[in-house]
C-alpha cells in the first residue's frame, strides 16, 4: 500500500521548521546554486533522485517529516514525494518517516512570500545582494560571463559612435571595405 503525499502552505512549513524532526528536501537540479535555498534543505536533485532514495532515507535518519519541493512543487517535487512513499511502502520496514509532504508553490513560492531566509539571524536576501553588488562595470560582466563558463575580456577601446560612418582619415572605398570585414 502506498503512502499518501500532503501539501503543505509556507507558513506551516515555517511552523514546522522549528521542530527538531523534520527534513526539507530539495529535488531542483541545477537552479538550486544560482537560485538559492531553504536554509538547512538537503539536495537531492530530480534526475538522480530514484537511484539516490537509499542515500537519503539514511541521512534523515531520526526525522518523522520530511517536505519536498522544486522550483514550483507541480512536477518534479511531488514526483520525487511520491517516488519515497513508493520505495517505503515496498520496503516494508518502519523508517521512522510518518508525513511526507510537499511545499505548495516550491522555491519561488516560498521566496515570493518573502520567506526565503525564514533564519533571523540571516540577512534577508535583497541585503545580501546590495552588499555584494560589485563595485565596477568590469566585475558585473566578469560574473555574468563566468555564469555560461566564458572568459569577459575588458574591451581594448571604445567602439566608434557610429560604426557606418567612414573615418576621417580614410577613402570611402578603404571604409566601405573595413566595415564589410
Amino acid at each position: 500500500m502506498s503512502r499518501s503525499v500532503s501539501y503543505v502552505t509556507g507558513s506551516q512549513l515555517l511552523s514546522l521548521k522549528r521542530r527538531p524532526n523534520i527534513a526539507v528536501v530539495d529535488v531542483r537540479d541545477d537552479e538550486r546554486s544560482y537560485d538559492g535555498h531553504i536554509p538547512g534543505s538537503l539536495h537531492y536533485a530530480s534526475d538522480t533522485f530514484s537511484e539516490k532514495i537509499p542515500n537519503l532515507v539514511q541521512s534523515v535518519a531520526g526525522k518523522d517529516t520530511l517536505v519536498f519541493h522544486c522550483a514550483l512543487s507541480q512536477v518534479r517535487g511531488p514526483k520525487c514525494a511520491q517516488r519515497l512513499a513508493d520505495y517505503l511502502a515496498e520496503l516494508k520496514q518502519d523508517m521512522g518517516i510518518k508525513n511526507i509532504l510537499v511545499l505548495e508553490r516550491g522555491y519561488n513560492g516560498w521566496e515570493a512570500s518573502g520567506q526565503a531566509y525564514p533564519d533571523r539571524n540571516l540577512l534577508s536576501r535583497q541585503q545580501q545582494t546590495i552588499q555584494e553588488r560589485p563595485k565596477s562595470q568590469d566585475s558585473k560582466m566578469g560574473k555574468v560571463y563566468g555564469v555560461f563558463g566564458w572568459e569577459y575580456r575588458k574591451p581594448v577601446r571604445a567602439p566608434p559612435a557610429c560604426p557606418y560612418k567612414p573615418a576621417a582619415n580614410k577613402s570611402s572605398s578603404e571604409a566601405h571595405h573595413d566595415l564589410l570585414r
